[in-house]
């Protein structure tokens, strides 16, 4: 494996620890608090959490060249919390396999694909699977300041926390 591939593998196993600290630190939120409207983009944590994981399945869909697998951005795609879980978990394996055994020429050519509203789009591999960390790492940062309104204390999250655990 190239260093570029490499690197992207790296940038997956962060967005799928990401997404599992920020669960953690859900723990002790109830349901009903993790419905309830908190100004998020999303409207809740749950919604921004199910957001997530649809758009993790959005944009592995347009790579591999298939069909949306929704046609919303707020789809509900799971609606328990363990359930959501094993979803935004299985997104982020489904990504590293989609890039296993890519080298950096295939990681930076373009590919056709069509966005939400049907337009054509082109964008190298490269450049989807950072916009979709990046994606991840802003609505993270999202429900981090939710969950520090409800009085909670916030994980740490950003890449370079990662990085010591995973060198």
């Amino acid at each position: 494996m190239d260093a570029l591939a490499r690197h992207f593998q790296h940038l997956l196993a962060y967005h799928g620890w990401a997404y599992r600290r920020l669960l953690e630190s859900l723990r002790p939120v109830d349901d009903a608090a993790l419905r309830a409207p908190c100004g998020l983009f999303f409207g809740s944590l749950h919604g921004t959490l199910n957001h997530l994981a649809a758009v993790d399945r959005i944009w592995l869909a347009r790579v591999r060249q298939e069909p949306p697998p929704f046609d919303r951005l707020d789809v509900e795609v799971a609606n328990g919390r363990d359930e959501l879980a094993a979803c935004l978990a299985a997104g982020v394996q489904a990504w590293q396999v989609q890039l296993a055994g890519l080298e950096g020429n295939a990681l930076l050519s373009p590919l056709n694909y069509r966005n939400m509203r049907g337009e054509s789009q082109r964008r190298s591999l490269a450049d989807i699977v950072t916009h979709l960390v990046n994606h991840g790492t802003h609505h993270r940062g999202q429900a981090s300041a939710a969950i520090s309104a409800m009085g909670l204390e916030t994980p740490a999250m950003d890449f370079i926390y990662f990085k010591p655990e995973s060198a």
